[in-house]
């Protein structure tokens, strides 16, 4: 489990949870606001 608090893997999971965060936060708007995506088509 060392490699876990290396520097680079550190950044890795860094970059992979904020794509995580930003897909939750687009399908939650989409999810809860069905008629913005009629403005964006």
């Amino acid at each position: 489990m060392n490699f876990l608090f290396h520097h680079k893997t550190k950044k890795v999971l860094n970059f992979v949870w904020g794509i995580v965060a930003v897909l939750i936060i687009v399908s939650m708007v989409l999810f809860f606001a069905p008629g913005l995506v009629e403005l964006f088509i």
